[in-house]
């Protein structure tokens, strides 16, 4: 009979442990599965809106000015509305290619989580998720999330909510 092996903990897993943050794991595949890994997830039992993309920002093209906006995958992100927002004169997509130089991860795997404590970037949150009791996050990985409380995962990151569309 084989064995079942449990896939080790990712080092987001091991923060949301220290810091007795209870958390689900979860597996949806959005680059690959795109809106089928939406129909995984409500069959999950999981509301797409709480599944949350993180994306990030370079701002006024400034190479040590790195803001992190996470938002529900279903919506877009203003980027005129946003840097209003942050009182910043402009923000752009990080380059993608730069990404795991900038963050530590591929796209696909950012993760506030892990942002936030090795990176230092403000985390921000489309305001449109306080009505959330629990949203889902990259737990590091592709497709690999963490499930917890929206409060428990902004408190960890010091995340603020901000509008990122009109």
């Amino acid at each position: 009979m084989a064995k079942k092996t449990k896939e080790k903990k990712t080092n987001e897993e091991r923060i949301l442990d220290q810091h007795q943050i209870a958390y689900t794991e979860n597996t949806f595949d959005w680059i690959k599965q795109g809106a089928g890994a939406l129909n995984e997830a409500k069959a999950q039992g999981v509301e797409p809106k709480s599944i949350l993309k993180t994306i990030v920002l370079q701002a006024n093209k400034d190479p040590k000015d790195y803001v992190v906006i996470c938002l529900p995958l279903e919506y877009e992100i203003d980027l005129k509305v946003s840097a209003r927002e942050l009182g910043k004169k402009q923000l752009h997509l990080a380059d993608n290619k730069k990404l795991i130089n900038i963050t530590g991860y591929i796209h696909g795997a950012n993760t506030p989580i892990g942002i936030s404590a090795r990176k230092g970037f403000p985390i921000y949150f489309d305001e449109r998720i306080k009505g959330l009791e629990e949203i889902s996050v990259s737990a590091g990985k592709v497709g690999r999330s963490v499930r917890l409380k929206q409060v428990d995962l902004v408190r960890l990151v010091k995340g603020s909510y901000i509008k990122v569309t009109k």
